[in-house]
């Protein structure tokens, strides 16, 4: 007779809002399938900017579903790029705060604390990032280099000199022509469209096909999201400059950073650069041209995923 662990009789992932230090938190969670069997594993993961967790879903999905059945993942997104019934309880605070990088590497910071306080202490933690979800994790990591995160798995990841990259000079050009508070107000105007009309304008702009599509144009058009979006972005080139020389040398058995030809935002020079400075650290240069925002193909989503499965089970 098979006895049913609890976790299989879930649809995952499950959808929660999680109060980190008073912020409601949109967080999707898969739980471990059977914890008892082996050393828990905690995979932490956190987005780029738009930082929305959902745009993730599939590709944490395929990993959660081809790993060891000891694996746990949780995945947030960032505070001010979701909104749902969570933004608008009567106790919320900030509804319309634009909040800073460092807010939100603090709030990963307190997500992760929140995590280690409900595991024991064997439990090993990996960290996965995507694009200056990188840079975040980075920065936790300094704050907690003593609380068992064994690694940090860095995808397209935005570590350095963001606003000199192609796109960021791009970025930078348009900000100073267009201000933030027009496109979130052009945002704000699209929110009000029918749902139907929102979807297929959205569809014809982007190019994007399903389930990334639905996350674009029903969670992400909103005033105050693209606003928060907007000032992380230009925080982000003001903030993110020369590396942390001296803390990736006393981390680099932490890390494994992948790149590819094919990204404006942490293009071959970044990867040429990590090769040379840290000769012996897990960096990669991706065969398939795969581009930045990886997560709106599904076959992107697929190859990545198993990417991570390898390097979550030390096959590489």
């Amino acid at each position: 007779m098979t006895i049913m662990e609890p976790s299989s009789l879930l649809c995952t992932p499950l959808r929660s809002v999680w109060k980190v230090q008073g912020n409601p938190t949109e967080t999707l969670w898969w739980p471990a399938k059977n914890p008892t069997k082996g050393q828990k594993t905690v995979l932490f993961f956190v987005p780029g900017n738009p930082g929305l967790v959902e745009y993730y879903t599939r590709f944490l999905e395929e990993i959660y579903s081809s790993s060891e059945c000891h694996l746990e993942i949780y995945g947030v997104s960032h505070l001010g790029h979701s909104t749902g019934q969570h933004t608008r309880l009567p106790h919320t605070h900030n509804k319309n705060k634009f909040y800073s990088l460092q807010d939100q590497i603090d709030h990963k910071a307190a997500c992760f604390d929140a995590i280690r306080a409900m595991n024991s202490s064997e439990t090993r933690y990996i960290f996965i990032a995507h694009s200056v979800g990188s840079y975040i994790c980075a920065e936790v990591l300094k704050m907690r280099q003593t609380e068992g995160i064994h690694r940090l798995i860095a995808l397209f990841p935005t570590l350095r000199e963001i606003a000199l990259t192609p796109n960021g000079v791009s970025m930078v050009r348009i900000g100073a022509v267009i201000p933030n508070c027009l496109v979130s107000t052009a945002a704000t105007l699209a929110s009000w469209m029918p749902a139907p009309i929102r979807h297929g304008l959205t569809a014809l702009a982007t190019g994007q096909r399903e389930p990334s599509l639905s996350v674009t144009a029903h969670q992400l058009m909103s005033g105050s999201i693209v606003g928060n979006i907007l000032h992380m972005a230009f925080e982000e080139m003001d903030t993110i400059k020369a590396l942390d020389h001296d803390f990736y040398d006393a981390h680099v058995d932490k890390f494994v950073m992948y790149y590819s030809k094919n990204d404006h935002w942490a293009p071959l020079e970044h990867y040429d650069y990590m090769k040379e400075k840290f000769p012996k650290a897990q960096v990669y240069l991706c065969q398939e041209n795969i581009p930045h925002a990886f997560i709106f193909e599904e076959k992107h989503s697929s190859y990545m995923a198993q990417k991570v499965v390898a390097w979550i089970e030390d096959r590489y």
